[in-house]
């Protein structure tokens, strides 16, 4: 295999390793306010169901309804500015593994959000801030919010696996060698 046949990737003569395509400044803003969005969304629930019932806990509930509207926001803002990008100019073609991989983060980073809302309204708890209520999706006292926080908390997993699993392609790619592009 043959540089030119590693599609949006050049070498590097002096590093002798792959140079990974350059992303435009609001695709890397995209990007890292997502992760720290994620960050913080996951942390609080955890750190918010450890803690029971209370004060704490329902301040990072609220904290964790919060972030997850603005990172559902934010990832439709990404998606519609990735699909603008992409008609203006389309890049080379990835590795359909990469293209299956990013779509599929896109898909479960909107149906996170859009599932613990569904759950929230079901439940009753729709309050994001003080004064502030999301209108319900969902029939409230429905019966189904145990079953929808327990898919939104299994999406989350699913996310955190695909988030390693992209973690790792990406460092993949940054260390592959010229003289070695296949990865083993």
């Amino acid at each position: 295999m043959t540089m030119a046949s590693v599609p949006g990737l050049t070498t590097d003569a002096d590093a002798g390793r792959y140079v990974i395509r350059s992303y435009r400044m609001p695709a890397k803003v995209f990007h890292w306010l997502t992760v720290a969005l994620v960050v913080v969304m996951v942390s609080s629930a955890v750190i918010a169901k450890q803690l029971n019932d209370g004060y704490w806990s329902d301040t990072l509930f609220m904290l964790h309804k919060t972030t997850g509207v603005i990172t559902l926001a934010v990832v439709l803002m990404r998606l519609v500015y990735r699909i603008v990008q992409w008609l203006i100019s389309p890049p080379e073609p990835p590795r359909p593994s990469r293209t299956f991989l990013h779509w599929l983060l896109y898909a479960v980073l909107i149906l996170i959000p859009l599932a613990g809302w569904a759950g929230i309204s079901d439940f009753g708890a729709r309050q994001i801030l003080p004064g502030v209520t999301l209108p319900a999706i969902w029939p409230e006292h429905a019966g189904y919010a145990d079953f929808l926080f327990t898919f939104h908390a299994y999406l989350a997993f699913g996310l955190l696996a695909l988030v390693a699993l992209h973690i790792g392609i990406a460092t993949q790619d940054y260390m592959m060698r010229a003289d070695d592009p296949e990865p083993h």
